[in-house]
C-alpha cells in the first residue's frame, strides 16, 4: 500500500534557507583552505588538480545554496555557471 504524499510548506522554507547559509559558509571555508594551500608554491605545483577540485567543491556549494534561496528554481538552475552541475539540476524537472 502506497503511503500518502504529505503536503508541506513551500520549497523555500526557513530550514532550506538555513541549509543554504551553511552551504555558503562551507564554500567560503573550503575556498580559504584552497587559497591557503596555494600560498605554498611547492604545494600548489604538486597538487594543482586537487586544488582545482577544492575550488570546484566551493563553486558547487555556492550554486546549491543559491538554488535553496531561489523563488524560481528553474530560472536559477539556468544561471548555474558550472555546466556539469547545471545539467544534473535540470534532471530534477
Amino acid at each position: 500500500m502506497a503511503s500518502p504524499v504529505a503536503s508541506g510548506p513551500p520549497a523555500n522554507t526557513a530550514s532550506h534557507r538555513q541549509i543554504a547559509l551553511v552551504l555558503e559558509e562551507l564554500s567560503h571555508e573550503v575556498e580559504a583552505l584552497g587559497a591557503s594551500l596555494c600560498g605554498d608554491m611547492d604545494v600548489a605545483m604538486r597538487h594543482m588538480d586537487s586544488l582545482q577540485a577544492i575550488d570546484m567543491i566551493a563553486q558547487k556549494q555556492r550554486s546549491l545554496a543559491t538554488l535553496l534561496h531561489a523563488d524560481c528554481l528553474e530560472t536559477e538552475v539556468e544561471r548555474i555557471g558550472l555546466d556539469i552541475l547545471r545539467e544534473r539540476m535540470r534532471l530534477l524537472r
